[in-house]
């Protein structure tokens, strides 16, 4: 269940990255699109999820604003944040990262890479911040109990696996 999990939340990153990045070209409005994404279909089917027949399901009463908020925040926007500021630390600006990766758009002017002088301190600590932050997340993932990890427990909510229809 924990890797099928892992493989739905890695599906929805990718997509939110490869139809948000071209549109945005930042780093922390991909993160935010990528909140937005989970939040909207959380109560109906990621498509993450549904390619690894997954489902999240609430109470009875259903899932309400707050649940869907605080699940969010937790399965997206903090380790969004923690890769952001990772990247932030080490110094990569926006076209800078995607060029050295080979990805660049033909109106995308590349970037610089800003030295760790430039920052000074404040480099060190969004480093170690985004790296807090990251493992803080996997940590989180990890603490899987049944259908329910952490933020499950915090949100009502629970994922489940999907039955196939027998033919």
């Amino acid at each position: 269940m924990l890797v099928r999990r892992l493989i739905a939340r890695l599906l929805d990153w990718l997509l939110v990255l490869v139809v948000a990045w071209p549109l945005v070209h930042e780093p922390v409005l991909v993160v935010l699109c990528a909140a937005v994404y989970d939040a909207l279909l959380l109560r109906l089917n990621t498509l993450g999820k549904a390619l690894t027949g997954l489902r999240v399901v609430g109470p009875a009463s259903g899932l309400g604003l707050r649940r869907v908020l605080a699940r969010t925040l937790v399965t997206t926007a903090l380790p969004g944040v923690g890769a952001v500021l990772v990247l932030t630390g080490l110094g990569w600006r926006e076209p800078a990262l995607m060029a050295g990766l080979g990805w660049q758009q033909p109106w995308v002017v590349v970037g610089e890479h800003v030295g760790p002088g430039s920052a000074g301190w404040l480099s060190s600590l969004l480093l170690v911040g985004g790296f807090v932050l990251l493992v803080l997340s996997v940590v989180e993932a990890l603490d899987l109990r049944g259908t329910r990890t952490w933020h499950d427990r915090k949100a009502g909510t629970a994922v489940v696996r999907l039955k196939v229809a027998a033919r």
